[in-house]
């Protein structure tokens, strides 16, 4: 066995082994078993109970069957007339069966605009770097993109799915194509940086160390953007001189690539419109994990989803399974779960609490997304329908540069 194929088994081996430790970490970090915690007056020994709820969970009182017990009991959670206080910690099945239809749909109405948009924003660069695609055309890509990075399994994203039919479309300027999805990714990230850090302020006094190295990353992700189109830095760090060292074969890629970047030089005021309308745009996002928030019963407030979101968004954007399952989940019950133990104060496991109910709100949402990815799994059917010989296209995830292949 060469080392091109031994390599390859031992990044997925490493992979497979990142996963199960992932799972095994949410496994453990999350409620599966409703339950409630018995608080004496008088700071004794919490007693905690389990059992399973009945119906609603978010009513008082609650109906709560333990183990053992012949039939369910009302359980008063408010502290009343100076008795032992109740906390309840529902498990994470029971969010999802008492899960709000309507808010829940609201949420994926806004999922599907926000999509659409961002999809727009696309459409809108190639134009810009002289690319004859359509609007229509563009979505079908973003869309498709969507599906092979929300659905299909290994490691090749949606960027090179999309980079892949863009190519096809625009077999003359392969190049200034492939930098389109690559500049649409570096002006999403900046957006996701300037909603996370315009939010930040609200939430400094709570987490001040988080509030400062979101600053930070936002800071050096638009120095790295600036040295990539500002004529000052590139002279400052003899950019082209660089280049020039470099393998013939490679300086020649390097220039290609860099000449269809500095295209972009001339819309900078266009890209910047994108960038300042972020906080419009990506507030679709988080206003559709807010309303699945509102639908599973978890209680932050939509400013608290303005930083958890992006965050969240920039994290599970590693490459380990489908749609960044595992990181988006230990993400936010991460997140959440900080997040809403401040919200609860004096709550016995708050923390553990609200975490899970983070792992349940990225579930649900994600689950939510695979399922609007069906729309780009029709769309790559018909297309294949209509491209016959592209039928042998392979993905092919264990390849080193993760490029489409013909066998």
């Amino acid at each position: 066995m060469g080392q091109g194929p031994l390599r390859r088994h031992l990044v997925i081996f490493l992979k497979i082994i990142v996963v199960a430790v992932l799972l095994t970490v949410i496994y453990f970090a999350i409620n599966w078993r409703d339950s409630y915690t018995i608080i004496p007056s008088d700071d004794g020994y919490k007693e905690i109970v389990y059992g399973e709820i009945v119906g609603p969970w978010d009513t008082n009182p609650v109906l709560f069957q333990s183990d053992g017990a012949p039939a369910p009991t009302p359980l008063q959670l408010t502290d009343t007339n100076g008795q032992d206080s109740v906390n309840l910690s529902p498990g994470i099945l029971t969010y999802f069966s008492n899960l709000n239809i309507p808010l829940f749909l609201l949420g994926a109405a806004a999922f599907f605009i926000f999509v659409v948009v961002i999809n727009s924003r696309w459409w809108w660069l190639m134009r810009a770097n002289g690319l004859g695609v359509g609007f229509f055309e563009t979505q079908r890509f973003g869309w498709i993109g969507l599906f092979c990075s929300n659905v299909l399994p290994g490691a090749v994203g949606g960027d090179i799915v999309k980079a892949v039919f863009i190519v096809r479309r625009c077999s003359g300027d392969k190049v200034r194509a492939v930098v389109s999805v690559v500049v649409d990714r570096i002006v999403g990230l900046l957006s996701l940086l300037t909603v996370c850090s315009l939010s930040v302020p609200l939430v400094f006094d709570r987490f001040p160390l988080f509030a400062g190295v979101i600053w930070a990353c936002a800071l050096g992700t638009a120095g790295a953007a600036a040295l990539l189109l500002s004529p000052r830095l590139r002279r400052l760090l003899r950019f082209e001189a660089m280049v020039q060292r470099l393998p013939l074969r490679v300086a020649t890629v390097v220039t290609d690539i860099d000449h269809a970047l500095l295209q972009y030089r001339a819309h900078l005021s266009g890209i910047g419109m994108w960038i300042l309308v972020s906080p419009l745009t990506y507030s679709l996002f988080c206003l559709s994990v807010f309303l699945m928030d509102r639908a599973l019963g978890i209680g932050l407030s939509l400013t608290d989803y303005f930083v958890i979101v992006p965050v969240a968004a920039v994290a599970q954007a590693i490459p380990l399974l489908p749609g960044g399952w595992g990181i988006g989940e230990i993400a936010y019950g991460a997140l959440i779960g900080k997040f809403g133990a401040v919200a609860l104060p004096g709550v016995a496991d708050a923390e553990q609490m609200m975490r899970t109910r983070g792992v349940a709100l990225s579930v649900l949402h994600r689950t939510h997304i695979m399922i609007w990815s069906l729309v780009g799994g029709v769309l790559l059917l018909v297309d294949r329908q209509r491209h016959p010989s592209n039928r042998n296209l392979d993905f092919d995830s264990d390849d080193d540069d993760q490029t489409p292949r013909k066998p």
